[in-house]
């Protein structure tokens, strides 16, 4: 709790300083209109407010965390690595004055990929990772108590589930504070999972397996929820900033990390929901309705734009959205007991 609401107080000191120094640089949305639906336009909204979760996450986390945790460390090491992907999409989409002008998907999941295979890398070998051989080389299933053993195969697995995971929070983020309480839900809920984990008590009562120093990410996710929290201050409608893809990104890529590092990448699914609905939404559009059967399949892509074309208002889809999200969330925390 304390590293949370010190991420939260961190969060509201940099923000206006941040707002009016990227505001001053000409750091802006360009050009955001909601696929042409009759919406305001975001156009000139501060953008790469994921600078301000990230440093918010990281000041707390050297007052709170213990950073020779190798949890933590391939944790932020992971979030700054995303980051700076993010960070360099959103200031080439500056400065061609167009959110076309950001690198293509190709070199996004190009550089996904590898952060996932170094992540991979560091995580299967013994004297980097902080997980057994055997856990390490497991996918655990929620509702089931046994893991199932996949061994080198589970390379292959992170890297798709990380590249799944920061994208989903990206295709999310298309309106004011949408993506970002589900990322609070989803930190939330990881906080409870890695304090579980982390307790050999707890974790042999509820038959997890327990994972030694893992409790140290419970207090990672509650200043993940916090400095989100604070950034949710300046970022519920109308917007005086947006996370762009340096924030949507790196929580998406953080989150992902996290749930790799519980053994819980599965419980990623159910706990963001919201996400897979968007990421799906989208994929089906894309790629099953455009390339595959060359007509639209749903009004428009991710979901929360087809609502709006739907003439539903941005605020009611938000907040429920939200709401969704948090069923999503409950059901996530339901499993703990239900194994």
């Amino acid at each position: 709790m304390a590293g949370a609401g010190c991420a939260f107080v961190f969060a509201l000191i940099i923000g206006p300083v941040m707002i009016r120094f990227f505001l001053d640089r000409g750091i802006q949305d360009r050009s955001r209109d909601f696929g042409n639906l009759a919406q305001s336009t975001k156009n000139g909204t501060v953008t790469m407010g994921g600078v301000l979760i990230l440093a918010s996450t990281l000041l707390s986390a050297l007052f709170w965390c213990d950073l020779a945790n190798r949890f933590v460390q391939l944790s932020i090491g992971c979030a700054m690595l995303f980051a700076a992907l993010g960070a360099w999409d959103d200031l080439l989409k500056i400065r061609s004055g167009s959110n076309e002008g950001g690198l293509s998907r190709k070199t996004k999941y190009l550089v996904q990929t590898g952060i996932g295979a170094t992540l991979a890398i560091l995580l299967l070998s013994a004297n980097t990772s902080p997980l057994t051989g055997t856990i390490a080389r497991s996918l655990f299933v929620p509702f089931f108590k046994s893991g199932i053993y996949i061994g080198l195969l589970y390379i292959i697995f992170l890297m798709f589930f990380l590249v799944l995971s920061s994208n989903s929070v990206n295709l999310t983020d298309g309106m004011d504070g949408l993506a970002t309480v589900p990322a609070i839900f989803v930190a939330l809920v990881m906080g409870v999972f890695a304090y579980v984990s982390g307790n050999h008590t707890l974790a042999s009562y509820l038959q997890y397996q327990h994972l030694r120093g893992a409790g140290e990410l419970c207090v990672l996710c509650g200043i993940i929820a916090g400095s989100s929290a604070g950034f949710l201050w300046f970022n519920a409608f109308p917007a005086s900033i947006i996370m762009g893809d340096t924030g949507s990104l790196m929580l998406g890529g953080l989150l992902g990390t996290i749930a790799v590092l519980l053994k819980q990448e599965i419980l990623f699914f159910i706990a963001g929901g919201l996400f897979v609905i968007e990421t799906g939404s989208t994929f089906i559009q894309d790629y099953i309705g455009w390339k595959l059967l060359g007509r639209r399949i749903c009004f428009r892509a991710p979901f929360h734009h087809s609502l709006l074309y739907k003439g539903v208002g941005e605020t009611k889809v938000t907040v429920r959205l939200w709401i969704i999200s948090a069923v999503f969330a409950l059901i996530a925390l339901a499993t703990l007991k239900i194994r």
